[in-house]
């Protein structure tokens, strides 16, 4: 969990939204002040302001805010120091209204105090000031203690039981004020000594601040790791690497380590009603090493994250370049100067010998202007899903070279290529080679500690694009969703960021606040997480974050934009929430409690292949592991002939049998003779819980099985001639019984035994919806063709035909709810909307029910 960019976007969030808004109205800001020659060289962050003025109390993101007490409170005292300033004669008005900057630098054991700098005119003004200490601390100013410091005066602020309240100087025209006296004396030392006046980099930044920025903050980036520090877990980590090594993950440790991503950062921050944003640009010099000069020399381009990221992603971050071979050049340059350089050699030479080749230059050559890594799905134990994309010049010649590379490793570890590659249909009937990759490390390896997250363990192609991801089911899913259209820009969070982001960049970093949530104990300090905790439902309405780095002529510009949604997307009022840890796989299933059938339960499997059941009152039950993603439908069967019920269903794997306690039956799972290709479907002839379990495959067989899970002899079907991907069914229809499926090209219609039973007449191509049985006149099955004709096919091998007019071509679903109605199969109306549950299929069926009612 070191990954740096994770815990700048949610420390900015949280920051972003309290501490600067804080010092917005706290402190003010000038174009070429002198406060900035009392800044000590050693702070990791100031900011400045144009005035001590009115909260916007109106404002969205101010209200929200007031909701957590501590910011309340802090607003509160903000609002009375302006009181007091606006009711006493004898202070100057114009000490509300002057330029100040409020300081954080750090004292003792790296504990962060404020120092504010500010100016004076007159000795009037100064008694102004005394007179303002004395009404906010309640002290009399006859108690102040002054003392001399460097040939300045110190005023020391003592309470009746003797502790320091707060100290200040008047330097000249400059006044500093800190509540620890340590700052205060820093402050005057740095008078007399070069500041950062003098450093050409905070220069640089201070140039290009706005005229019209309320609020400027500076980061200094060599001291801003150590103010994340204090904030983060310090709990060291170990885990084993494919190398052999121990690595030891410790994130106060770890953050340290960023401290050469750039010099100096000017950002300045406006207030929105959906949003904070944060704009200016970042120094770095490559002579000094910066991360950020690995950027130099480069045009923006558009990242296209929306289009390559499934809708699930948490986080994402990604380069985009318009010169690929200065990029990598750049890259390695930072390396080679860099305190990982080594190590990293070490590793890429380990894995160049395997695949006998300059891995970087082939995993370059894989590239053509992006690197994407993303965060999908953030559980609260397993191992979070990950994903690194390469977007390449072409598929196959891409596909060439990486295959080449597999093949000498296997070579070196006296192996072939295809003991490393597996097959993958998606539900959109698209076909993928899936290799496994033996480096899970590269992408931190290769690219910096930013991509560190990802775990590249499996890889596959699609279109232009190398994907590698953390398990083999995570890949499986990406690749369902993409062909399936489920991407990054359907998602509402994403869709109303982007908005205001730049279309184009050189970096690009996405986080949904909401879905990383739960990595919060595993980033922020216990002391954190119990803020966070306590003020939940408030954090929360801050949905996701965005930061862009954008170069132009070697200037790199900054976008950061934190979202902020006022009401719920839905205003619905649910009867209960469960949490389960990560995102939901399949739609949930209502069930029955065999102990209490008055409540139902639901059974849900995540996107971690968790199958998890939960009570009416939503609380979890228990959860088990799943070997993929399960076809089909969930059954519930009585097994034992008792009255307690269990669930069946199927994943491409293994038929599973799972009891109310989570825990296998019998001899389930039972191992599949190849992978499935449709949901198993259960039979139960005479109705005495007896029950057969049928499922197809990729070898192009049904497989019967017997209630206790072994093949049945008696079923003597051969093969199909194509693939089958609707359940099998069963019909009885005079006392005779009636095994029916279908694949692209045919039905097939056969007894218990696998024999064909009816040799139809009717020549056409299934579509892949369930068959429905008729029993209104004379008995039927009803079918669809892929070419939307409606088939009645009877049990005498006949058949009748039906061309639907003015609808969609392909589903011709208006007939089968019409045949549905005839029969009054309230079941089957259910199970076909069910069936048609896609974007295009809702679509045609608010369509068919219009025409029907």
């Amino acid at each position: 969990m070191k990954r740096y960019l994770i815990i700048i976007l949610l420390i900015l969030a949280g920051a972003v939204a309290g501490f600067l808004y804080f010092a917005k109205d706290e402190v003010a800001f000038t174009k070429e002040s002198p406060l900035y020659k009392a800044v000590p060289l050693s702070v990791p962050l100031f900011l400045e302001a144009d005035g001590l003025k009115a909260i916007p109390a109106d404002n969205p993101v101010v209200i929200e805010l007031a909701g957590i007490p501590g910011f309340n409170n802090l607003l509160n005292e903000i609002s009375g120091i302006q009181s007091v300033i606006e009711s006493e004669p004898e202070i100057q008005k114009q000490l509300g209204k002057r330029p100040v900057v409020l300081a954080l630098d750090f004292v003792g054991k790296n504990v962060l105090h404020p120092v504010i700098i500010g100016n004076l005119k007159s000795a009037k003004e100064r008694e102004g000031l005394e007179l303002l200490i004395e009404k906010l601390t309640g002290i009399s100013r006859t108690s102040f203690q002054k003392r001399n410091y460097n040939g300045y005066a110190i005023i020391d602020v003592f309470d009746s039981d003797g502790n320091n309240e707060l100290s200040y100087s008047v330097a000249g025209n400059l006044v500093i004020i800190s509540p620890e006296v340590i700052l205060v004396e820093k402050c005057i030392r740095q008078l007399d000594v070069p500041g950062i006046t003098d450093n050409q980099y905070f220069n640089l930044v201070n140039r290009t601040v706005a005229n019209q920025s309320e609020l400027a903050g500076y980061i200094n980036h060599r001291r801003f790791p150590e103010l994340w520090a204090d904030l983060l877990n310090s709990t060291t980590k170990q885990q084993e690497n494919e190398f052999g090594e121990t690595d030891r993950i410790n994130l106060k440790r770890d953050v340290l380590k960023i401290k050469d991503y750039a010099s100096w950062s000017e950002l300045d921050l406006s207030f929105h009603d959906n949003r904070l944003t944060l704009n200016g640009i970042t120094a770095a010099d490559d002579s000094l090493n910066h991360f950020l000069s690995v950027l130099q020399g480069q045009e923006a381009v558009s990242c296209n994250a929306d289009r390559l990221l499934p809708k699930s992603t948490s986080f994402y971050i990604g380069f985009s370049f318009s010169n690929r071979d200065l990029f990598f050049k750049n890259l390695e340059n930072y390396f080679v100067h860099s305190e990982a350089y080594y190590n990293r050699e070490e590793k890429i030479k380990m894995m160049e010998q395997n695949f006998r080749t300059d891995s970087r230059e082939k995993f370059r050559s894989l590239v053509k202007d992006k690197v994407l890594a993303a965060i999908t799905t953030v559980p609260t134990e397993a191992e979070m899903g990950s994903l690194l994309i390469l977007n390449g010049q072409s598929g196959k010649e891409s596909q060439e070279v990486f295959e080449g590379m597999l093949t000498n490793y296997a070579k070196r570890k006296d192996s072939e290529l295809e003991s490393l590659v597996s097959t993958f249909r998606s539900s959109d009937q698209q076909n993928y080679r899936i290799y496994q990759f033996p480096y899970p490390s590269l992408p931190g390896i290769w690219l910096g500690g930013a991509f560190d997250f990802v775990r590249a363990r499996f890889a596959a192609f699609r279109d232009d694009q190398l994907i590698f991801a953390s398990s083999k089911e995570e890949l499986e899913k990406y690749l369902d969703d993409m062909d399936s259209g489920e991407t990054l820009r359907t998602d509402s969070d994403y869709e109303t960021i982007s908005r205001a982001a730049e279309s184009k960049a050189n970096l690009n970093v996405y986080g949904n606040i909401n879905k990383l949530y739960a990595l919060r104990h595993d980033l922020f300090s216990s002391e954190i997480n119990k803020g966070l905790e306590k003020n939940e439902a408030v954090f929360r309405k801050f949905n996701a974050i965005s930061w862009q780095v954008v170069c132009e002529n070697n200037i790199y510009f900054n976008a950061l934009n934190l979202g902020y949604q006022q009401k719920a997307k839905n205003d619905v009022r649910a009867k209960w929430q469960c949490r389960l840890g990560a995102e939901v796989a399949l739609k949930p299933q209502l069930v029955i409690n065999h102990t209490n059938k008055a409540k139902k339960e639901i059974v849900v499997q995540d996107v971690n292949n968790q199958l998890h059941l939960v009570d009416a009152d939503g609380k979890i039950i228990w959860s088990a592991p799943i070997s993929g993603k399960i076809m089909g439908q969930i059954h519930q069967v009585d097994y034992y002939n008792n009255g307690k019920l269990q669930y069946l269903f199927n994943t491409n794997e293994k038929i599973y049998l799972i009891d109310r306690n989570g825990t296998s039956v019998a001899n389930f799972p039972i191992i599949l003779k190849s992978p499935a290709t449709n949901g198993v479907n259960v039979f139960d002839y005479n109705n005495n819980n007896q029950y057969r379990y049928f499922v197809a495959c990729q070898d192009k067989r049904v497989y019967a099985y017997s209630h206790e899970g072994k093949i049945i002899s008696g079923w003597s079907f051969d093969k199909t001639s194509g693939t089958v991907t609707s359940p099998i069914a069963f019909f009885r229809v005079s006392n005779k019984d009636y095994i029916v499926f279908s694949d692209e090209n045919q039905v097939y219609i056969q007894n218990r035994r696998g024999v064909m039973r009816v040799n139809s007449s009717a020549k056409f191509a299934p579509s892949a919806n369930e068959m429905a049985l008729n029993t209104q006149g004379v008995p039927k099955m009803v079918t669809t063709s892929r070419d939307g004709d409606v088939f009645y096919l009877f049990f005498d091998g006949k058949f009748a035909q039906k061309k639907p007019e003015n609808f969609h071509p392909i589903i011709g679903l208006k007939w089968m709810i019409l045949t549905a109605m005839e029969s009054q199969s309230s079941y089957l109306l259910t199970r076909m909307a069910c069936m048609f549950s896609t974007k295009m299929g809702i679509n045609c069926l608010k369509k068919s029910l219009t025409i029907i009612c």
